[in-house]
């Protein structure tokens, strides 16, 4: 039992740092395989149309928004900034300190997040064997470009591990008007 345990939680903490997409194993680019997923990874179910698990109440894109920024300004109070793929917020600089993704993880107990600027994933709270977060080698969600273009939340079905059923919630950050990254959170239902 608690080997299972084990094992459930450390596919958990995988599924955030992949970014959970539908379009799992593709490159956004060209739509070809770049390293498949591990096992344990929340996939949408070919039968869902991929926004709103059968039976599930779907998140709520504005309250997750307005939960995470009022918990992130609190912590980190400022304005949103990106220079190449470094994003601030206010004087915090979020690559290589995880701040942010940790925070929103407090804010939503036992969900995985990730933070994209452009296509590149800076931050995540998934660790691999080695201790290490894990940020290169699995594909950027398409939804991540869709929210960079389009400035708005969006919902997914990201799947389920075992019986737990997960929404991905793709944020933009924006300072002004423009969108300079893309949190992903995986809730659980």
């Amino acid at each position: 039992m608690k080997k299972l345990l084990i094992a459930i939680i450390a596919g958990l903490l995988v599924v955030s740092a992949l970014g959970c997409s539908g379009n799992e194993g593709q490159t956004p680019e060209t739509g070809t395989s770049q390293t498949e997923l591990p096992p344990g990874h929340p996939s949408l179910d070919e039968t869902d149309d991929g926004q709103q698990p059968a039976g599930q109440v779907t998140v709520d894109a504005d309250e997750v928004m307005n939960k995470v920024n009022t918990a992130l300004d609190k912590k980190f109070p400022g304005e949103w900034k990106v220079s190449d793929t470094t994003l601030q917020k206010g004087s915090y600089t979020e690559n290589g300190s995880y701040g942010i993704v940790d925070e929103v993880t407090n804010t939503y107990p036992g969900s995985m997040v990730s933070l994209f600027v452009g296509q590149e994933r800076i931050s995540g709270t998934i660790k691999g064997e080695d201790g290490k977060r894990v940020l290169e080698g699995y594909p950027t969600p398409e939804a991540v470009g869709q929210t960079m273009e389009s400035g708005k939340a969006l919902v997914i079905s990201a799947g389920s591990i075992g019986s737990t059923s997960y929404q991905k919630v793709y944020l933009p950050l924006k300072s002004g008007d423009k969108t300079v990254a893309v949190l992903t959170i995986s809730i659980a239902q």
